[in-house]
């Protein structure tokens, strides 16, 4: 049987504030006359966008079907579809009103949730809420799941005949280890180290064996123009300076990782991607320059 989700306007608001947002920081490119800042702005609009308007289209597009075996959750048109077995729901449990947690990921308002969120007592849930009104969350040993449906007493008579019941528990968080010894997290740890290592290596290499010319450009505009020139020793200054920032920054996204991997693993392992990305964009201006 399939089931829409509870829809009103909640996503009016998010939608606004993208727009807002997008709109902030074209104007302040257009007042900026630097290609890094400008190259981090790019990669920051784009970054936003897809995060966001990929949680507009899953709020607009989410539906729910309770199948013989297993509960469905869909989005866009099917594209998305998660799976829960029907055997791995422990039971289920309902509130109403607004939602109380803390965000790892995705978009949340007191009115409706996507992404992952711990919410107390009930422990890290994959939300799937347009609505706030009526949210029924399904127990499973790994995460919880987290929908909003229309016709909710239709749900529940559904699931209740699937041996489904109202029952109530207390979330239970991973215990933390050093995640640098997981595979999974080794691979995003270990090519950002790299990365940060050519980046301050490069530069010091080639000024110690003289390979690099008298005069370099130090920085550029917007149309990757050279505004200030120096000396080699002052460009292989400022290219470990990017490299040791880049750095600091691994770090700080190191210590988040290892935070939200208490409440989720997956979201952890996002948040190291993000030193990776920022450092490839660095390493390939440092490239960029050396070849121009």
């Amino acid at each position: 049987m399939l089931f829409n989700s509870r829809k009103e306007k909640e996503i009016l608001v998010v939608f606004l504030f993208v727009i807002i947002f997008n709109i902030a920081v074209i104007f302040l490119m257009g007042y900026m006359n630097s290609y890094i800042i400008i190259s981090l702005l790019k990669l920051l609009l784009i970054s936003y966008n897809i995060y966001y308007f990929y949680y507009i289209g899953l709020w607009i597009t989410l539906k729910y079907e309770i199948k013989e075996k297993e509960i469905l959750i869909i989005g866009f048109k099917g594209l998305k579809k998660i799976k829960i077995s029907k055997d791995e729901i422990e039971g289920y449990t309902k509130t109403k009103g607004n939602i109380k947690g803390v965000k790892l990921s995705g978009i949340a308002t007191h009115n409706f949730a996507l992404g992952r969120i711990v919410i107390k007592k009930i422990g890290t849930t994959r939300m799937f809420v347009t609505n706030n009104k009526d949210v029924i969350y399904l127990k499973t040993k790994e995460i919880n799941y987290a929908i909003s449906p229309e016709n909710i007493e239709v749900f529940e008579k559904n699931i209740e005949e699937k041996n489904i019941h109202l029952t109530e528990w207390e979330g239970k968080f991973n215990k933390i280890h050093k995640i640098y010894k997981e595979w999974k997290f080794k691979i995003p740890i270990i090519l950002t180290g790299i990365v940060i290592v050519i980046l301050i290596l490069n530069p010091l290499i080639l000024y110690l064996t003289e390979r690099l010319p008298d005069i370099m450009p130090i920085t550029f505009d917007a149309k990757f123009n050279v505004v200030k020139v120096g000396t080699s020793k002052e460009f292989a200054s400022a290219q470990m300076t990017y490299g040791v920032l880049n750095m600091a920054l691994f770090f700080c996204m190191y210590y988040a990782a290892y935070f939200y991997a208490k409440y989720d693993k997956k979201v952890a392992y996002r948040y190291l991607y993000v030193p990776l990305v920022i450092a490839l964009l660095f390493l390939f201006i440092q490239i960029k320059i050396l070849i121009g």
